[in-house]
């Protein structure tokens, strides 16, 4: 019996791992490697500051249960590719017919003295900045999008949602801003919807600095690029995201594996990878499981089902929290927003993991949680 591991528990694992049964059926073993006990639906972390539900939480060992799989609790060490071998963090030696690494990326603090919002551990700080907003202790917030992050989408929600929340509370008095390193908002998403986001923080009154380096907190204010400063009591920022360096695997400079258009990643027999841990330079949900449906492609016609996989082609797709509507935001030459893809209370669309979730509902916590997000809209 051939036997598949994925090492990492996330989107990209676990989409990997439900397309995998789809293609292969009942017989490869599957092991999958995480330390985490729980798949937490992380972009949702930026609502609830604000009142929002908390992000739902998803049994990982009933999920890979459902599948036939396995779960080892512990974490890719190193791969030796030759011999078709891993060896865990923990010290265990598993040999693979096929490997998928989907172990995301490393978040690391790129503007010192901000507080550096990662998901739901900082959700607590970001309260005690609100109330500290509301009583006036605080004045002037910047939102700072450090140079290297391609992924922004949580630092505009944070931004537009802070402004909704002082002007719910009667606060008129509070400067708030954006600082980006990106030529213009959003960019990612190509220069329509960057016009419009543009004129959405207008509307909200939130300042917007662009192409503007943001590099630590100092005495006056928020440090930039070019030894000025922007006026800012406090600054919440996005994390740098560093790669996985694994052990007997190509990496480029960051520690980013690279890969090919089925993920393969080159020169390593057998191994493939997907999500924020590649190469690829947009760090988003969606696009980690595109990845993840690429490479299980790829495996299973390996292993010898009769398929012929289809390359990675990225389709950028993106819900924006906005507190006066969720807006669907959509990449310039792409695919068509898919209003049922966004129907339910989630901000990452997968072909297979997001219609299982759907149907099993959350962990036992979360079972009787309303929906907190509207069929969206797209952005106009």
């Amino acid at each position: 019996m051939s036997r598949i591991v994925i090492a990492g528990g996330g989107v990209a694992g676990l989409e990997a791992l439900v397309a995998l049964r789809r293609h292969l059926g009942p017989d490869p073993r599957i092991d999958l490697l995480e330390a985490n006990a729980e798949l937490v639906e992380r972009p949702m972390a930026v609502a609830e500051p604000f009142g929002g539900a908390a992000p739902r939480h998803f049994d990982l060992a009933r999920i890979v249960a459902d599948h036939g799989a396995v779960l080892r609790a512990d974490r890719l060490g190193s791969v030796e590719p030759t011999e078709r071998r891993l060896r865990t963090v923990r010290g265990d030696v598993l040999d693979y017919d096929a490997l998928l690494i989907a172990v995301g990326a490393r978040a690391d603090i790129a503007v010192p003295g901000a507080l550096t919002f990662t998901g739901p551990r900082d959700v607590g700080a970001l309260r005690h900045l609100l109330v500290d907003l509301v009583a006036r202790r605080v004045r002037a917030v910047a939102f700072a999008v450090p140079a290297g992050v391609t992924w922004a989408l949580p630092l505009y929600e944070l931004a537009l949602m802070t402004a909704e929340h002082l002007r719910t509370a009667g606060v008129e008095d509070a400067r708030l801003a954006l600082v980006t390193a990106e030529r213009n908002p959003l960019e990612v998403f190509g220069a329509r919807t960057a016009s419009r986001i543009r004129a959405l923080l207008a509307e909200r009154g939130i300042g917007l600095w662009t192409n503007t380096v943001p590099l630590r907190v100092g005495a006056d204010g928020l440090a930039i690029v070019g030894g000025n400063s922007i006026a800012a009591e406090r600054v919440v920022a996005l994390p740098r995201l560093d790669g996985p360096w694994i052990g007997g695997l190509p990496h480029d400079p960051d520690g980013f594996i690279p890969t090919d258009a089925h993920g393969a990643v080159p020169g390593a027999r057998a191994v493939w990878a997907a999500g924020d841990g590649t190469a690829f330079p947009i760090k988003q949900g969606g696009l980690a499981a595109q990845q993840a449906d690429a490479a299980a492609e790829a495996i299973a016609a390996h292993l010898g089902a009769a398929l012929d996989p289809a390359p990675f082609r990225p389709e950028l797709r993106g819900l924006l929290l906005d507190p006066r509507g969720a807006r669907v935001l959509t990449q310039e030459n792409g695919a068509p927003p898919d209003a049922v893809m966004w129907s339910a209370p989630s901000k990452v669309a997968t072909q297979y993991l997001a219609p299982y979730l759907a149907a099993r509902g959350g962990a036992a916590a979360d079972r009787d949680r309303e929906a907190s997000l509207e069929p969206a809209a797209p952005l106009s």
